[in-house]
């Protein structure tokens, strides 16, 4: 399923042709984590079937598309996990500079956007800024949550992740290009 799947993704999304075309899709997938040490028999912790799509899944960076597949709970997504402040504070500083860009992608996406916010406003941003909104935010993810008719059929999921992917890839591209944008005194390891 992958491996047909990074083809409809970059039909969309040409930018990822380097990361998909050339990887292996057994590198992408997640498998399932099982402890047996103290259940015989016993289930999954996780029983969904997950995978990141990009050119390296351990380290979030480049952006890519996560599919989750499990009965009832299946989604579809991008964004951008941040493991620290400062990364945060690298796309939060790419969004204020870029907020009309950013609202636009945000509000022309049929996906919302959705993630892990902070209670208050981030030391050293201002509350009145026009992008006050996004700069809350921890983690900027899309996410499209999607029914069990989905996986009817293969077609009907990779015409839907198509859709998707054209939905979500100007997003993701404004994101990658945040995450990117870190001068060269601050060096993260996405």
């Amino acid at each position: 399923m992958l491996d047909l799947l990074r083809f409809r993704i970059c039909e969309v999304a040409p930018a990822l042709e380097p990361d998909l075309l050339y990887a292996l899709p057994k590198d992408w997938a997640y498998r399932v984590a099982r402890d047996m040490r103290f259940h015989k028999n016993g289930p999954p912790y996780n029983p969904a079937w997950r995978a990141y799509l990009a050119a390296d899944k351990k380290s979030w960076m480049p952006v890519g598309y996560y599919l989750s597949i499990f009965p009832g709970r299946s989604l579809f997504g991008t964004g951008l996990w941040c493991e620290s402040t400062a990364q945060s504070n690298v796309v939060r500083d790419y969004i204020s500079a870029n907020y009309a860009e950013f609202d636009a992608l945000v509000q022309g996406c049929a996906v919302p956007l959705e993630g892990q916010t902070v209670k208050t406003m981030p030391r050293g941003y201002d509350k009145n800024d026009p992008a006050a909104e996004y700069l809350r935010y921890k983690n900027w993810e899309l996410i499209a949550y999607l029914p069990d008719e989905e996986f009817t059929t293969f077609d009907r999921f990779m015409d839907t992740a198509a859709a998707l992917v054209r939905e979500m890839e100007p997003v993701r591209q404004f994101l990658l290009a945040a995450a990117k944008s870190v001068d060269g005194e601050q060096e993260f390891e996405w």
